[in-house]
């Protein structure tokens, strides 16, 4: 992360000038490979214009294969940035062309991203469904972290529906094969899931150790959105244990990330603080004042 963060304008200048110089293969390639670590810090412009600038250079070229990884990543950060309206056809065009390929993981990372989209939609049983095919392309390819990553959002899905039983148990499994293959960055994403299903099921404590260990993974892999999305998180279930204080740190230091980043979610934060600082006041207020 320190090299990227030294590297990062020379690295998006070498992609701009691989595009000027007709060379299409090295600007989907490293623009690809820069896009992991502008997704972790949010930085949605640069990797829309690194994006766009490969996607425009393969299309040039006729590299099918260029085109579809560049689609999919400027997909993503759409998708993650909250601009999903500019997702869903990127993401069409990007999965026909794997399946003309036969790429079956970028197949799946294609079906992760649509499955992002479905949650974000409140379309639990959707984003099931995108999640047991995700878990059956990434079986199909031997891509065993990618299995394990699969079981995770179906997981994930299953608490969405309800049914925590069923998450516990995909949740589980996940983290075990997280641990054997010693994938540690995507492991944040189990202990939130975790936080969520502690959380509906009334056990405020556990949630909260669940939501401190994800934010701890999100900081150390230094994942902005993740950090701020576990940190309102975090504040929705200390908020149900009663701790309002805890409640509003976690939210403003959320909000904080989420203005930094320029993500829409932060206006759910803002609403959240909004109406709990109407309660505060409105409390305040059936105090009886005690006479001089």
């Amino acid at each position: 992360m320190a090299w990227f963060t030294s590297e990062q304008a020379t690295l998006l200048a070498a992609v701009q000038l691989a595009s000027r110089t007709g060379q299409s293969t090295r600007v989907w390639q490293l623009t690809w490979t820069l896009s992991t670590y502008l997704l972790r810090l949010g930085l949605w412009h640069d990797l829309a214009t690194a994006c766009q600038a490969a996607l425009d250079a393969a299309r040039r070229a006729g590299d099918t294969t260029g085109e579809a990884h560049s689609l999919l990543r400027l997909a993503l950060g759409y998708a993650k940035s909250g601009r999903t309206t500019l997702c869903q056809p990127l993401l069409t065009d990007a999965l026909r062309l794997f399946e003309e390929i036969g790429d079956l993981p970028k197949q799946a990372l294609a079906h992760r991203t649509l499955l992002w989209m479905a949650e974000r939609q409140q379309h639990p049983a959707e984003m099931l469904s995108h999640a047991r095919r995700c878990y059956d392309l990434y079986r199909m390819a031997d891509h065993r972290a990618g299995q394990a990553l699969a079981l995770q959002d179906i997981g994930h899905a299953y608490a969405l529906l309800g049914s925590y039983d069923e998450a516990i148990a995909h949740c589980e499994r996940a983290q075990a094969m997280m641990r054997d293959l010693k994938v540690w960055a995507w492991e944040g994403a189990v202990w939130d899931s975790l936080g969520y299903i502690h959380h509906r099921r009334g056990d405020y404590q556990q949630a909260i150790l669940c939501y401190e260990r994800a934010l701890d993974l999100s900081r150390e892999f230094a994942d902005r959105f993740n950090e701020a999305d576990t940190l309102n998180n975090l504040g929705d279930v200390r908020r149900s244990a009663g701790d309002l204080a805890a409640a509003r740190r976690s939210w403003t230091q959320a909000l904080r990330i989420f203005d930094e980043i320029d993500h829409p979610d932060r206006d759910w934060v803002r609403a959240k603080l909004r109406v709990d600082d109407h309660a505060a006041t409105a409390a305040r207020q059936l105090v009886p004042q005690t006479m001089g």
